[in-house]
């Protein structure tokens, strides 16, 4: 299943938004690459070899995806950050398998790192003062997570500039060719946060010939919407931002120079710290 993100929230205008998570590999040690002979993953540098982006997914055992493809493989992601709560896009949640499960109080079957739960709730943040609605949303799980170290949602407000590690298992293809079907490997790809605007942080897929481009650089596939923004801190990482939407005009997506959306989670640090400490509906 591919879900797209829809204009309204992002308030952008004209242009087409398409979501598609990224992922990335800032940080990850050459130690922690699978060896593997598969296609072209992710959306990511047409002059590195796709062995480059391919990670264990036990480097990150908080993200788990919602969904699976008829294929499989996963579709829409969520990342831990407390024992019974999870961070993924907004979009995600409006599938009706998941939102009649949840109603039902049978509670939605997730799998964590090898592990059952299920999802029992979920709760979005209020309205943005220009009355949009950013595209998160916190999911209350029915167990504790045991075993699994959270992520940390990032309260500071100094992502601009900064290195972004984007894991995920979505949809491949380079630069050049634009996004395609996802393979299931798990890869990660890393950017740099160009913007901070409107609760949204946004960064461009910099063609390598322009000189700008990261080692690892890439975007999010389609299947990684909800998926994370990672951030190395002195505490370990902590999620950034929520992949949320892509901005490529008239063009193909995952194209050298769209641009990737993601809900930036400093904004909301405070709406999120309330509902982990009292449980409730934020």
């Amino acid at each position: 299943m591919k879900i797209r993100a829809r204009p309204g929230p992002l308030g952008s205008g004209p242009m087409s938004l398409v979501s598609i998570r990224t992922f990335g590999l800032f940080a990850v040690t050459v130690a922690a690459l699978a060896v593997s002979s598969g296609a072209d993953a992710l959306v990511v540098r047409h002059d590195v070899a796709d062995a480059a982006y391919l990670a264990r997914e036990s480097e990150f055992p908080a993200i788990f995806s919602l969904y699976r493809t008829r294929a499989g493989h996963p579709d829409c992601l969520a990342t831990l950050i407390a024992p019974r709560y999870a961070l993924t896009a907004a979009h995600c949640t409006e599938v009706k398998k998941l939102r009649a499960a949840i109603d039902s109080g049978s509670g939605y079957p997730v799998e964590i790192a090898g592990h059952a739960n299920t999802v029992v709730a979920l709760i979005v943040p209020p309205a943005r003062v220009d009355g949009s609605q950013p595209d998160v949303a916190v999911l209350r799980l029915g167990s504790t997570a045991v075993g699994i170290t959270p992520i940390t949602p990032y309260a500071m407000s100094d992502e601009v500039g900064r290195i972004v590690l984007m894991p995920g298992w979505g949809g491949t293809g380079t630069g050049k060719t634009g996004a395609g079907p996802s393979d299931g490997l798990f890869r990660v790809a890393e950017n740099r946060v160009d913007r901070a605007e409107n609760g949204r942080l946004y960064w461009m897929f910099d063609d390598p010939a322009a000189g700008r481009a990261l080692t690892l650089e890439g975007i999010s596939g389609p299947g990684d919407s909800g998926g994370p923004a990672l951030m190395r801190t002195a505490n370990g990482w902590a999620v950034v931002g929520v992949s949320s939407a892509q901005r490529n005009g008239d063009g193909p997506e995952g194209v050298y120079g769209v641009e990737e959306v993601f809900v930036r989670v400093s904004d909301l640090a405070g709406w999120i710290e309330r509902i982990l400490r009292s449980g409730g509906s934020g």
